[in-house]
């Protein structure tokens, strides 16, 4: 199985057989044909099927650790040698699965069928936690269960690549059709098959344009769909967050899962691990989002940088800005280009969008020194999440006096009177700093800090107007548009020099992509859709998107890695 896009652990493949393939999310019956279930009795030869599942005992997932053992003596002497398809029973006592797995390791098989799985999902940690075994652990063992249509997103998002559909005759049979209320609210007639259908296409058009979470969360029809997502977001965060692409379209926050989403996490780490203050910074802003963005598109923002032109002059190069939101907490100033979301703004904050967006907001004012003052022009839930911050921070914010919102003309006058009371001035360096610097913090976002003076050091030069090309002595490191990067190899050797930062290792001149069977190593910080840099000897030979997780790339052996897009 070879992945071509990701989205969580999740993953849109195609699966070659013979001459033949098909994609997945797929259908066993519709897409592929999978053999019987087998019993360690019958069959004990393969058949004629796409899958063919090995001799195997049924075993349910109470099942005692006695009639397991004698389960696993009878099975180790069992011929896998023509069955390409693993049983794999789900069972409480976790302490045999590595036996299992260990099996599937030694015979390379190319599917594994997960048994118990309707029980599995009502045992929400051990549903998640076989999920990120398997997958995590064999890249190109391709997951089958045998679920109703209803689990179908969220089942994938986790990491499942096909569904048995023998079992929902039987809804046929009782004469039961699925709707989307399904299992609460049925219809009439019978209409399994094609409602697997559809959803696993369903599945498929939101792989496609990048919006499977969104769908994930808009199915939630039993408690055993919230319980397992819930699971896999609190306790499995690092699990969703490596697989899941970096972002690049809206993230649409539609029910309190969102606030979950691995992305609002990434973004977190980020602003902790990869955000330093600019330099020259002399006095801390802090605003509330707005519902356009960028922020500085808007109408609200519009006229809060008025009011601290006014007040400031010159002297707002010297200034910088933090805007709080919800669910990303804080965003500087120059990553309003990467913090694409959109949320039902109205004003009211939970405790769980309170306390991580207060915590972040206090790590981000201990990185500024101390003689820096801070001024919030904030109200409602914004004001709450600042006074937490200063206290968890111990640090003093001034609050501007807000009135009737934060643009009313009484607010923005109290803005500007309290900002009047600060004497800055800057200078052509200072603007001429604050510019690149604007340029620089997106590149430290993706790479880490210190990529953007990589890329554009002091003695740098940028040219053009919109599409801008950015240079080091006289070679270009790449551009910058609206928050859109490029790199060259030039540029990301010079990223790689400085931080040994999402490179890829091969041994061999590149000619095409990279195949994951090519990668001897891979930085784990890779994400799939990141820019990375194809190192061989010590040297970027290419610059290309991922197509896998940098973890993942070291495991895999079919399937392009990286998409090469520039060679040196």
């Amino acid at each position: 199985m070879e992945v071509i896009r990701h989205e969580g652990p999740g993953r849109l493949g195609l699966v070659r057989l013979g001459e033949r393939s098909f994609r997945t999310p797929a259908l066993a019956g519709v897409d592929f044909t999978l053999s019987p279930f087998n019993s360690f009795f019958h069959p004990s030869e393969p058949g004629d099927y796409d899958f063919n599942l090995a001799p195997s005992i049924p075993l349910g997932f109470y099942t005692p650790g006695e009639v397991i053992e004698k389960a696993l003596e009878r099975l180790r002497g069992v011929d896998y040698s023509g069955f390409n398809a693993f049983y794999l029973p789900a069972l409480r006592r976790t302490e045999y699965l590595g036996e299992f797995l260990g099996t599937i390791e030694r015979h390379g098989f190319e599917a594994v069928y997960l048994g118990n799985s309707r029980i599995l999902v009502r045992e929400y940690r051990y549903f998640v936690r076989i999920l990120r075994e398997l997958r995590e652990r064999f890249p190109n063992v391709m997951i089958i269960t045998d679920l109703e249509p209803f689990f179908y997103p969220l089942a994938v998002y986790l990491g499942v690549d096909a569904f048995d559909t023998r079992s929902l005759k039987l809804y046929d049979f009782k004469g039961k059709a699925f709707t989307a209320y399904s299992p609460f609210v049925w219809g009439e007639g019978g209409n399994s098959i094609e409602f697997a259908r559809e959803t696993v296409t369903l599945v498929r058009k939101a792989f496609e344009e990048g919006k499977l979470r969104y769908l994930v969360e808009n199915f939630f029809p039993t408690q055993y769909n919230a319980g397992v997502l819930r699971i896999a977001d609190l306790e499995h965060p690092d699990y969703l967050e490596k697989y899941t692409p970096i972002q690049r379209e809206t993230v649409y926050f539609v029910s309190d899962a969102s606030i979950r989403r691995p992305e609002v996490r990434r973004w977190h780490a980020r602003v902790e691990e990869r955000f330093v203050p600019p330099k020259n910074t002399e006095l801390l802003l802090l605003f509330p989002c707005s519902a356009r963005k960028p922020y500085s598109f808007s109408r609200s923002h519009t006229l809060y940088r008025k009011a601290v032109k006014e007040a400031l002059g010159s002297g707002i190069n010297r200034v910088h800005e933090l805007i709080l939101t919800s669910p990303f907490g804080v965003v500087p100033r120059e990553w309003e280009w990467l913090a694409r979301y959109d949320i039902v703004v109205t004003g009211h904050w939970s405790e769980e969008e309170v306390r991580p967006a207060a915590e972040l907001l206090a790590k981000t004012l201990e990185k500024y020194p101390r003689d820096v003052p801070i001024v919030a022009h904030l109200d409602e839930a914004y004001a709450e999440v600042a006074r937490l911050a200063a206290e968890l921070a111990d640090r003093e914010i001034t609050f501007t006096a807000v009135n009737n919102g934060t643009t009313s003309k009484e607010s923005l006058s109290s803005l500007t009177e309290t900002l009047r009371e600060f004497e800055l001035e800057g200078t052509k360096e200072d603007k001429r700093y604050r510019y690149l610097e604007g340029i620089r913090k997106v590149f430290d976002f993706y790479f880490g800090a210190g990529a953007g003076e990589a890329v554009l050091p002091d003695d740098g030069r940028v040219r053009g107007s919109k599409m801008l090309r950015l240079f080091a002595g006289n070679q270009q490191t790449g551009t910058f548009r609206d928050g859109v990067i490029s790199v060259t190899p030039f540029g990301m050797g010079r990223i790689y020099e400085r931080l040994r930062a999402y490179w890829v290792k091969v041994d061999f001149e590149l000619r095409g992509d990279v195949f994951a069977v090519g990668v001897e190593d891979a930085d784990p910080r890779i994400r799939p859709d990141d820019i990375v840099g194809v190192v061989r000897d010590g040297e970027v030979i290419g610059v290309g998107k991922a197509v896998l997780a940098g973890e993942e790339m070291v495991r895999a052996k079919k399937g392009v890695a990286v998409k090469v897009r520039k060679r040196a």
